[in-house]
């Protein structure tokens, strides 16, 4: 079976059953304020609340989801994602495939302009992926390069071959040619990513080292201006009138406010000052029967990597009992109560279609388990082997759901395995972020939230060589003998073999080496004001804002 017609399929398939939730608004609540402008008519503002704030405006640093989605305001890529997550036409106005799927051609819109004035070029492109792919620069997103099998994109990030030998260039101003390794049916998807977006040369090296820290330090190409950035408060995002491909019923200004008291946040949904907040806990047994509670299964997985550079957690029995003794099921029901379920395993559900028509973790199966009995055995048998009880801190994020989600773990760790001691240390996000990075931690609570809708968006993270991404330093031959063998090797180009590859891996990782502790998959339970149409959630990409609007 020809495997780029089949495995196109089943992603577009993934993409419409887990990415596109778009909200369906009804008329506005009594009393709810709509942001009209009377004079003119228009809807003006939206405002969303955010509970964690901006780490960086600068898309090639940026590993973020609350970063991606404000880039994406203000920046365009070669595509964008509609409703279903299925990539269409946005920068570039079409393209064309070669037949054996190695060279992409695009074709640049020829009105498509900066917000200085200046066109959006095929050079754009080119200076922005050589950025990104700079060792120079260190982007934790680099991967992405190789990812799609950009001819060279390995080599060049390791320092081996110049930054011009990237497989990427502008034929003319308008037109972009990428070529590739190996065919990669997930490449127009990912064109809508961040990381993929262009950058202006002149306008960047005119900044010096104060590029992206400030809406004066930025230039735009897409359908809004950063026109507020108010650090740990508001960034304010204002609509282009000469964006060529303007979507006309988009609001004139959204705002996303940094409020990380849900409660506080929620009282300011209720006087009519935010239209999108999260709920947590309680909340949403006290909202969900009320106009404007929206739910959405979204794709971000959280879990514990093991930092298998301490030598105490390099204990196998020790690894296994952290695994068991987590009720996965009581974390998601009781203490989130969002919409979040337990992981199953390190692939969320709803993630990508199989080429056997199934989801990627019906096929897989379940590789998480809850056994006090298990826990307390294997803590014996460490506490045996490492000659006594065990003292080890948990690192989370300072959320309100992470330290819910670090308390009941804490609890659940020490009732199931007798003996041992968990301390917590909470730190902000972009602090917790940059210390696992650099394995400054024991074990820490993180999350992934997939770039593109198929496993090896995940995969790839746990791979020896991904020094960016692999936070506990999980090193297996086998299990990079797998993925690199479904997604570069012998297997890449068969369906049936590169699923069955990525299956064992990740039993191989969660179930055999217990490298990886999955805990639970994000629900997305807010309220969202019943006048507001048009988000577009995606559980692969980006969620989407650029064309909200309000009746």
């Amino acid at each position: 079976m020809n495997f780029r017609k089949l495995f196109a399929a089943s992603l577009a398939t993934a993409m419409l059953v887990g990415c596109g939730t778009s909200t369906d608004a009804g008329t506005p609540a009594a009393g709810t304020d709509t942001g009209t402008d009377t004079a003119s008519g228009a809807a003006s503002e939206v405002v969303v609340a955010f509970d964690a704030d901006l780490n960086t405006m600068d898309h090639h640093i940026a590993t973020d989801g609350n970063s991606f989605i404000m880039q994406s305001m203000c920046y365009s890529g070669l595509t964008s994602l509609d409703k279903a997550g299925t990539p269409v036409a946005e920068l570039a106005t079409s393209w064309d495939v070669s037949e054996d799927g190695l060279v992409y051609t695009f074709h640049i819109a020829e009105d498509a302009t900066w917000s200085n004035g200046t066109p959006v070029t095929a050079n754009d492109f080119v200076y922005g992926w050589r950025r990104l792919d700079d060792p120079a620069i260190a982007s934790e997103y680099a991967f992405i390069l190789d990812t799609i099998h950009v001819v060279n994109a390995a080599e060049v990030n390791a320092g081996e071959k110049p930054l011009e030998d990237l497989g990427v260039k502008a034929v003319d101003d308008k037109t972009f040619e990428v070529t590739l390794t190996l065919p990669c049916d997930f490449l127009l998807g990912l064109m809508a990513f961040p990381s993929f977006f262009p950058l202006n040369q002149e306008f960047f090296e005119s900044q010096g080292d104060q590029f992206a820290l400030g809406i004066d330090n930025m230039i735009y190409c897409g359908p809004y201006n950063m026109t507020g950035w108010e650090q740990g408060n508001s960034y304010t995002f204002t609509k282009r009138e000469d964006y060529f491909n303007q979507d006309p019923e988009a609001v004139e200004t959204v705002v996303f406010r940094f409020q990380q008291d849900t409660q506080s946040a929620l009282l300011e949904y209720q006087s009519g000052n935010i239209d999108v907040v999260k709920l947590q806990g309680e909340q949403v047994d006290m909202y969900k029967d009320e106009p404007g509670f929206t739910n959405r299964l979204q794709g971000y997985l959280w879990y514990i990597p093991v930092n298998l550079t301490v030598d105490k957690l390099q204990n196998l029995n020790l690894r296994k009992a952290l695994h068991y003794a987590i009720n996965r099921e009581s974390i998601a029901n009781d203490v989130l109560k969002d919409g979040s379920i337990a992981a199953e395993g390190e692939i969320p559900v709803e993630l990508a279609t199989g080429p056997d028509g199934k989801d990627f973790r019906e096929t897989a199966g379940v590789l998480t388990e809850y056994n006090p009995e298990k826990a307390a055995e294997c803590y014996a048998a460490a506490v045996e082997e490492l000659g006594g009880d065990v003292t080890l801190e948990l690192m989370f994020e300072d959320s309100e759901a992470s330290k819910a989600v670090a308390e009941n773990l804490q609890q659940q760790f020490q009732t199931n395995c007798p003996g041992l001691t968990v301390t917590l240390n909470s730190k902000p996000k972009k602090e917790r972020l940059a210390l696992m990075k650099d394995q400054q931690y024991e074990l820490g609570l993180t999350r992934w939230g997939p770039d593109y809708a198929d496993p090896q968006t995940y995969m790839d993270l746990f791979l020896s060589t991904n020094v960016s991404n692999n936070q506990g330093r999980y090193n297996s031959p086998a299990y990079d003998e797998l993925v690199l063998k479904a997604t570069q090797g012998e297997d890449a180009t068969d369906s049936a073999k590169r699923w069955a590859d990525l299956i064992e891996a990740e039993r191989i990782m969660v179930a055999e080496d217990f490298a990886v502790i999955p805990i639970y998959q994000n629900g997305g339970a807010m309220m969202i004001n019943t006048a507001v149409e048009n988000v577009n959630f995606h559980s692969a990409g980006v969620d989407d804002y650029r064309h909200i609007y309000k009746k």
